[in-house]
């Protein structure tokens, strides 16, 4: 073990000193819900989002990010008439929602808020989140659940001016859970106990990222 952690620490180092370049800042967005009720529509922001993001430029196109997100997701079926028995009944819910989210943004194109000639590129997102949400117990009180999450999607940034950037990005998250809405299929009710058991639940975060770059500028010749 000790052997391993040396080898990686050798082989990681130099390549960790081309790039001490760290960005941290704000996302400003909407959020939308996918589920059993309410819209179908991928991007379809309907409630608002805020949050952290962190930032770390290992090289000129790969980036490892935290995001921390908070946003009161909603989703009703008054304007999309899903399958709920019984028919006709008219179900919402709003869900108070924290996500905390780590890792890996990968550009297109070599990207540098500190050098010229890599100031803008369309990027991809895969990361690996947790997430804090109400639950509608049995007895019909509410309780905190937490979740994983994978999101991924897309972006494009740019460099906005010294050492700021910004970027435009959607990214869809995936849960492993059916009761982000607030349903729980033990309930036998029609306000609580709705839509397909097997269907996990999905919801979108869309918005814009403001960041401030600092650090020691990463030395980017020759690396990818």
């Amino acid at each position: 073990m000790k052997k391993l952690f040396l080898i990686l620490v050798v082989t990681l180092f130099p390549l960790i000193g081309y790039a001490q370049l760290f960005e941290g800042g704000m996302f400003v967005g909407g959020s939308n819900y996918i589920g059993d009720i309410g819209p179908t529509t991928y991007i379809n922001p309907n409630s608002p989002a805020v949050g952290f993001v962190a930032k770390f430029n290992y090289t000129p196109r790969i980036t490892f990010r935290g995001t921390l997100i908070y946003t009161p997701l909603k989703a009703d079926n008054s304007k999309v008439n899903r399958p709920i028995k019984p028919r006709g009944t008219r179900i919402g819910f709003r869900n108070n929602l924290v996500e905390a989210a780590g890792g890996i943004e990968f550009s297109f194109f070599k990207y540098s808020l500190s050098q010229s000639g890599y100031t803008h590129t369309p990027y991809i997102i895969a990361q690996a989140g947790i997430n804090s949400y109400a639950f509608i117990k049995d007895d019909g009180t509410s309780d905190r659940k937490f979740n994983i999450s994978l999101p991924f999607g897309l972006g494009y940034k740019a460099k906005l001016a010294e050492n700021i950037g910004i970027a435009l990005e959607t990214t869809i998250h995936y849960t492993f859970k059916d009761n982000i809405d607030l349903n729980n299929h033990n309930i036998d009710t029609p306000q609580r106990s709705f839509g397909n058991p097997n269907s996990n639940d999905w919801y979108v975060f869309t918005g814009i990222t403001v960041v401030y770059a600092f650090g020691r500028p990463g030395c980017y010749k020759g690396f990818f």
